[in-house]
C-alpha cells in the first residue's frame, strides 16, 4: 500500500490543477459580487458570513497576486506588451472601483448595468491572460 506524505498529496493536487481551479472560482465569484452580477454571497458554514464589497475586492486582488506569483505562470516581463496592459487594466479596474469614486462614476456613466458588466468582463479577461 502506498502512503503519501502531506507534501506529496498537496503536490498531487497542484499537478491536477485543483488549487488554480479553486482560485479561479474565488476570483470569479468575488468579481461577480464586486461588479453587481450577484447580490449576496453567504457562507453558512462560517456562521452565516455574508460577503462584503471590501472582502470581494481583497479576495479578487489576493487571488490575482497568487496567480501572478504562481510557478505555473510566466514572470511579468515575459508577458507580451498587450498581456501586460491587460493584467494592469484588471488590477486598475478592481482597485479603482473599490478605492475611487471616479472609476465607479465612469462605470455608471457607461450605463447601469453595462458599465459593471464591462468591468467584470475586463477582469475575467485579465485573469485568463494571467493564468494561461
Amino acid at each position: 500500500m502506498n502512503h503519501s506524505s502531506p507534501s506529496e498529496l498537496v503536490s498531487n493536487y497542484a499537478n491536477i490543477r485543483t488549487i488554480p481551479a479553486m482560485l479561479s472560482v474565488v476570483f470569479a465569484v468575488a468579481s461577480l459580487y464586486q461588479f453587481g452580477g450577484i447580490a449576496t454571497v453567504e457562507l453558512v458554514w462560517l456562521s452565516n458570513y455574508t460577503l462584503t464589497t471590501e472582502h470581494a475586492a481583497i479576495a479578487s486582488l489576493a487571488t490575482y497576486v497568487v496567480a501572478l506569483l504562481s510557478s505555473e505562470t510566466k514572470s511579468f516581463e515575459y508577458y507580451e506588451t498587450w498581456e501586460q496592459l491587460m493584467i494592469g487594466l484588471g488590477f486598475a479596474v478592481i482597485l479603482g472601483d473599490y478605492l475611487t469614486t471616479e472609476v465607479t462614476d465612469l462605470l455608471m456613466q457607461l450605463g447601469d448595468p453595462l458599465g459593471y458588466q464591462i468591468a467584470f468582463v475586463v477582469t475575467i479577461l485579465a485573469w485568463t491572460v494571467t493564468v494561461r
